[in-house]
């Protein structure tokens, strides 16, 4: 393993087991919040209204924007290590179980699949559906890409909760956790298995990566096996439901993988406690939101994953002061900044301005 990856790989390592670290842990993503606009190859689908369908999706055409992505950031040398995805946009999960994707402009919605809970019943996942086979193309046509230089990981795949409420709408799904909760109790955890099924196939097919793997969009390498997901209508949740309907599921899913994390919004941050209680997760992914808390908002919430042991990715378009603000406030112990800056000249001064306090804590 060359000097440069042993180092990084050892700064992974220390963020793992919450020790200090020597550098700065961080990656960085260069365009907007709308990740699907990320790939020209996807300009074609994109048009807004559109029904899209697998055959529509030319994975050969998207290699050229992998390529371009990987070398934007690799010239910024972050410790990070870029990671490929199949195609962010695409609610994955969602088509796999049969709902029309429809595009927005900027990205891509699922249409509800059934209009009561008791279609929900009738609902199978196959494995083998145009679909699955196209995402699972992505990934054997990155990894050959790839030749050893970037990792390849999962995009969005949404949660539990989140495909069920696409595929019948979030009213609907609201409604059905008091009127049906048996029938969403048993589909969950069928999304739940289906969710498990994709991942342990894509690490099938993946080559591990200095012999890891990592989490895609967040870019966070692990040791093993790793698995990543989000439940974003947790937000609309009691605790209490919460407790009911999803943690068991997410206890469950991250107890098969050794590296695991979750996404949140501050939004569900009432959620937290709970989250926490999952003693098979252990990273949580915090977005800075627009429109949202600040970053020292939202201290106390970094405290708290930080004292249950658990590793913080902050995510957004972080300015110096706000790195500087976790930096002082919280430490350098198991925490990973994953940033979204505009263009290659702004993420190249947030780059050096990182490893700056890293030199000069003082300063």
């Amino acid at each position: 393993m060359p000097a440069e990856n042993a180092d990084r790989v050892a700064e992974h390592k220390k963020f793992w087991n919450h020790e200090r670290s020597t550098a700065p842990l961080a990656s960085f993503r260069i365009g907007n919040y709308f990740f699907a606009t990320h790939y020209r190859a996807a300009e074609k689908i994109l048009v807004k209204g559109t029904k899209i369908t697998p055959d529509m999706i030319d994975v050969d055409s998207f290699m050229e924007d992998y390529e371009r992505q990987y070398n934007e950031v690799k010239a910024l040398n972050q410790t990070g290590f870029w990671t490929a995805e199949p195609y962010t946009g695409i609610p994955w999960m969602e088509a796999f179980w049969g709902c029309d994707i429809i595009a927005s402009g900027e990205s891509f919605m699922a249409q509800p699949l059934v209009k009561e809970a008791g279609e929900l019943e009738r609902l199978v996942f196959n494995m083998e559906n145009p679909w699955t086979a196209k995402y699972f193309e992505f990934v054997t046509k990155l990894n050959k890409l790839s030749r050893g230089r970037f990792p390849v990981g999962a995009p969005i795949m949404r949660g539990q909760g989140d495909t069920v409420g696409a595929m019948m709408g979030q009213t609907q799904f609201i409604y059905a956790l008091y009127e049906e909760p048996d029938i969403i109790k048993r589909t969950l955890g069928k999304i739940v298995d289906s969710f498990l099924q994709i991942y342990k196939e894509m690490h099938r097919l993946n080559t591990p990566f200095l012999g890891g793997s990592s989490m895609g969009l967040y870019h966070v390498w692990a040791p093993g096996e790793s698995l990543w997901f989000q439940d974003d209508i947790g937000a609309l949740l009691s605790p209490a439901l919460y407790r009911e309907f999803l943690l068991e599921n997410e206890r469950r899913f991250c107890g098969r993988y050794a590296y695991t994390m979750m996404h949140l919004h501050p939004s569900s941050f009432h959620l937290l406690d709970d989250i926490l209680s999952n003693e098979n997760l252990r990273v949580l992914e915090i977005n800075k939101d627009v429109g949202g808390p600040s970053v020292e908002q939202m201290l106390p919430q970094f405290r708290k994953v930080l004292e249950k042991k658990r590793g913080l990715v902050v995510w957004g378009d972080l300015t110096e002061e706000e790195i500087r603000c976790v930096f002082e406030n919280l430490g350098t112990e198991g925490i990973f900044f994953n940033i979204l800056l505009p263009d290659f000249d702004r993420a190249e001064k947030i780059n050096i301005f990182l490893n700056s306090l890293f030199q000069n804590p003082a300063g």
